[in-house]
């Protein structure tokens, strides 16, 4: 993990629950053991597990190309020490000043807590006075109510239904579209409290 001279991780963004920090090729193996969770995979991407050697050397491709990337490590604040337990991200469009999210929470984090959604709210306060971006958008299947409740917490709003475009454990499921725009930004900002 990268720390600091005191042997904490570097955290960009801390709230009460949860913290962004960067990517690292030290947590391959956590990231990894994330995605593979189906918990994780219901729904959405590859459905087949990914070998470590191959998450591994994506990541290594990741963090050589982040110029249309803003990715984060997410932890969670609620015990003792920070823990890395998900990831969130960003995938930029500059000309158009938008980007697509994306987040899952590993194993390591129990629900209830509001880390994904902090971490979700973090990583929009990020896009919004950080990157300047106009909007963030992202999908989500209809019958993931915990994250479709987590997303609206942290700011997104619903934009539009496509039907029958996904699965939810072996159905056709339909897919939601979720957007968030900087003025919508349920505050306050941690980026405009560390300039300010």
């Amino acid at each position: 993990m990268t720390t600091n001279q005191s042997g904490d991780p570097i955290l960009y963004l801390r709230g009460e629950t949860a913290a962004l920090g960067p990517l690292e090729s030290r947590l391959a193996e956590s990231y990894w053991r994330w995605e593979n969770n189906p918990r994780v995979r219901v729904g959405y991407g590859q459905q087949t597990p990914e070998s470590l050697e191959a998450r591994t050397e994506g990541l290594t491709h990741q963090l050589k190309r982040s110029a249309n990337q803003a990715r984060f490590t997410v932890y969670d604040l609620t015990g003792d020490q920070p823990v890395p337990v998900g990831i969130s991200s960003l995938t930029i469009d500059h000309p158009r000043r938008n980007a697509e999210f994306f987040i899952l929470i590993g194993e390591d984090a129990s629900t209830g807590r509001g880390i994904g959604t902090e971490a979700t709210r973090l990583t929009l306060d990020y896009a919004f006075h950080v990157t300047n971006l106009r909007c963030v958008y992202l999908s989500v299947l209809a019958p993931n109510t915990a994250a479709i409740h987590a997303y609206e917490k942290a700011g997104f709003r619903r934009i539009g239904e496509r039907r029958l475009s996904g699965y939810w454990l072996g159905e056709p499921a339909n897919e939601l579209f979720m957007d968030a725009i900087a003025s919508d930004f349920p505050g306050p900002s941690v980026v405009k409290s560390m300039i300010s």
